[in-house]
């Protein structure tokens, strides 16, 4: 059983994580981007596992919502009308160029993520007597608060210490540039003010 209720949908750089990793998966258990911000989740399966249930057995109370369902019938469409994966492979190599370069930062430790998807880890370090918590939860800070009245927004801290970058696969390149600049002159900025970091 697969769970890909965060990494479907492109996040890995393939309509699918187990297509990413070459798994064939007797279930796979779908969810977030399945609906596009409906909220939805399915689990799909093999023909001979799903059969051997009794009638009932694989349902709940809003199995089957037709608005939930109409959601997910109109991001399949998308997804094969606009390419949006080629279009979001485009925009990754940007974020990704622009999160490596992060680790030019004596905060940042490490970057993760699949190439060409739309999620990664930025790792903090203990530095300058902060620990690396305290780094992780400064970045989200001076990410939301930005500059100029733009600001970047990030779910808080993984681990404590993993900040997770996710944009929405639709991102423009010129949004992802402008996304990555933002974010380098903040943590830049962070980095000359530590002293202030609680």
């Amino acid at each position: 059983i697969l769970d890909e209720v965060q990494s479907n949908f492109g996040r890995t750089g393939d309509l699918f994580a187990f297509e990413t990793y070459g798994l064939e998966p007797d279930i796979v258990v779908l969810g977030k981007g399945l609906g596009n911000g409906v909220p939805v989740a399915a689990a799909v399966g093999r023909e001979d596992l799903f059969g051997a249930l009794n009638y009932g057995e694989g349902s709940d109370t809003w199995s089957a919502n037709p608005l939930c369902c109409a959601a997910v019938l109109a991001t399949l469409e998308e997804f094969q009308r606009e390419d949006v994966l080629a279009r979001a492979r485009k925009s990754s190599a940007i974020i990704e160029r622009g999160l490596v370069r992060l680790k030019e930062l004596p905060f940042v430790a490490n970057v993760r993520g699949e190439r060409g998807g739309m999620v990664w880890g930025v790792e903090m370090a203990d530095f300058a007597g902060k620990t690396a918590a305290e780094w992780a939860n400064a970045l989200v800070l001076a990410c939301y608060r930005g500059d100029g009245g733009d600001g970047i927004h990030l779910l808080g801290p993984l681990a404590k210490k993993v900040v997770r970058i996710a944009p929405p696969l639709t991102i423009t390149e010129e949004e992802a540039e402008s996304a990555m600049n933002l974010m380098h002159r903040s943590l830049v900025a962070l980095a000359e003010t530590s002293a202030a970091i609680v």
